[in-house]
């Protein structure tokens, strides 16, 4: 796992330092040591990469395999300009994300380790974690591998954790599924290290229970296009992982305008009841029952006059909510929502003007 310095001009390298200015003293390993001491370049810095950084310095430091690790610096991608007028300098948080040349990888004695969160190969990609949510698992997992000179994620697999893996909790958001398996990672990497697996790396076959596998690519803006051929159920979950939802909905001039759902909570049984306008207390009050319709397109991007339509019932409550009537079944409450152009506003003020 040793890397010689060098790299590209567009990434920065930085060394890892530790609070004291004293040097540790140099410890004789207790056993002998499963390869040459290592010289680490660790690329990354979200989280999930952080995490492993940390157990790699404990390692160094007073670790099982003493001497093991002899130094580790960080190559980490340059910071960039964001916000009004590009004035504020922000540190861009990935998991790296770029391709380690083979020319890099072929200077190392040991090539390079990556630690991926899914059982590889199912999930391979660049949002295993999105995508394990978006898919509803209930458990994902930890692999270890070597780096691939070509291809992303296609390194010999030389260790995982058991199956079935770690638990996914209902209704997980993504930073709170990494925090459940950064530490995990982190452990399986050092043990790794101290079992020799970069020395002779040995491909483990991994074990697969008959579910299909699937890949994990890159998110897009096209990802969070709100889908009406879809379930309730299915569209809070997505928002829950990617975050508003948008779709398009066509006014009474027949222009199409985008509108973002900020949120979203499938409506279940009579959770609505009493609050709806026309609901049972409004009916109790002699009030008589309101619905409303809105046109959304079905796909992005379409010309408005060609354009697939859905037509969407809806009613509002007391408290500037509606309560959509989902066309495959099922109702959708969303509280607030964005008209382009607009600020953040109800959603029944938002949705009032493409009322029909």
């Amino acid at each position: 796992m040793t890397l010689r310095e060098g790299g590209r001009r567009a990434l920065r390298r930085v060394t890892l330092s530790t609070a004291s200015t004293s040097t540790p003293p140099v410890r004789r390993p207790l056993y002998k040591l499963p390869s040459d001491p290592l010289r680490i370049l660790f690329c990354g810095s979200d989280d999930f990469s952080c995490a492993a950084l940390e157990a790699l310095d404990r390692e160094r430091v007073a670790g099982r395999g003493a001497g093991l690790i002899e130094s580790i610096d960080v190559l980490v991608r340059p910071a960039k300009f964001v916000g009004r007028g590009y004035k504020t300098l922000r540190e861009v948080a990935v998991s790296f994300g770029l391709f380690i040349p083979p020319r890099f990888l072929r200077t190392a004695k040991y090539g390079g380790l990556n630690l991926h969160p899914s059982f590889l190969p199912d999930l391979r990609g660049a949002a295993p974690l999105h995508h394990a949510l978006l898919q509803n698992r209930t458990h994902t997992g930890i692999t270890l591998q070597t780096l691939d000179e070509h291809k992303f994620d296609h390194g010999l697999v030389l260790a995982q954790t058991p199956r079935p893996g770690i638990p996914i909790p209902p209704r997980c958001t993504v930073p709170q599924l990494i925090d459940l398996v950064k530490g995990p990672a982190a452990e399986l990497l050092v043990s790794g290290l101290n079992q020799g697996l970069h020395a002779k790396p040995v491909e483990i076959r991994p074990r697969f229970t008959g579910e299909k596998i699937r890949y994990a690519p890159k998110l897009t803006k096209r990802d969070r296009w709100l889908d009406w051929g879809s379930a309730p159920e299915e569209v809070e979950r997505r928002l829950r992982v990617l975050g508003p939802l948008w779709t398009q909905a066509v006014g009474k001039k027949g222009r199409a305008e985008r509108i973002i759902f900020r949120d979203a909570e499938e409506v279940v049984g009579d959770d609505a009841a009493g609050s709806v306008e026309g609901g049972a207390a409004a009916a109790a009050a002699g009030w008589k029952e309101v619905w409303r319709e809105v046109e959304f397109l079905v796909e992005e991007g379409a010309p408005v006059e060609e354009a697939e339509r859905v037509r969407v019932r809806y009613c509002v409550e007391f408290g500037g909510s509606v309560i959509l009537e989902y066309p495959t079944g099922g109702r959708l409450r969303v509280r607030e929502a964005v008209v382009e152009g607009m600020p953040v506003q109800s959603a029944s003020r938002a949705l009032a003007p493409f009322a029909l």
